[in-house]
């Protein structure tokens, strides 16, 4: 059961032309993510940071966020109008606005948000990407049979109907249960003789 092959191995023959497309699909899959990649580098260094942010130099460190503290209580020395007004409200079982509780120290990056979406992007990109997708040598290009094309566009005719009974099915399972109507009768036509 450790062998090099396993039962489940084995070699299906494909056209030239079907093994061909393959070839050129990994291949302009291949230059899409590299695409998606640079588009993504491109705004994670476009993004603003704060002075002695780790984020400008390494990919993997976080930019820096906002930072926030306590007020120092001796400040007030009776509740602020606000307070008491808020306090009120609550009473009543009414929300007022809350008063501030901490104070802004420190701003982190602007930009912090949008590198790390674009940081996601970058990383599924290479993810994603084939490992060895070599551009395919520039051979003639033969499209495919008409009686292949017919296949393949029947197939997609037929997935689509079938699309279309399972979402009519779907909405009479989900619809709200209504007042039912009768069936309708079938018209019984006289055939003559």
């Amino acid at each position: 059961m450790m062998g090099f092959e396993s039962p489940g191995d084995r070699k299906v023959p494909v056209s030239v032309r079907d093994w061909d497309a393959m070839r050129r699909a990994i291949w302009r899959s291949a230059c899409a993510w590299e695409t998606v990649a640079n588009m993504a580098m491109d705004i994670v260094e476009s993004c603003a940071h704060t002075e002695g942010c780790p984020g400008i130099t390494s990919e993997t460190e976080p930019c820096l966020v906002d930072k926030y503290e306590e007020p120092p209580t001796a400040i007030q020395v009776r509740p602020s109008p606000v307070r008491a007004f808020i306090g009120w409200l609550r009473r009543f079982g009414r929300r007022g606005t809350s008063v501030p509780t901490h104070v802004l120290v420190t701003r982190g990056c602007p930009d912090r948000e949008m590198r790390m979406s674009a940081l996601v992007i970058l990383t599924a990109a290479r993810q994603s990407a084939p490992v060895n997708a070599p551009k395919p040598t520039d051979e003639p290009y033969f499209a495919p049979s008409r009686e292949y094309f017919s296949e393949v566009l029947s197939s997609l005719a037929a997935a689509q109907i079938e699309i279309e009974r399972l979402r009519e099915e779907l909405k009479r399972k989900s619809a709200p249960p209504t007042e039912q109507a009768p069936p309708l009768a079938l018209e019984e036509r006289e055939t003559g003789s």
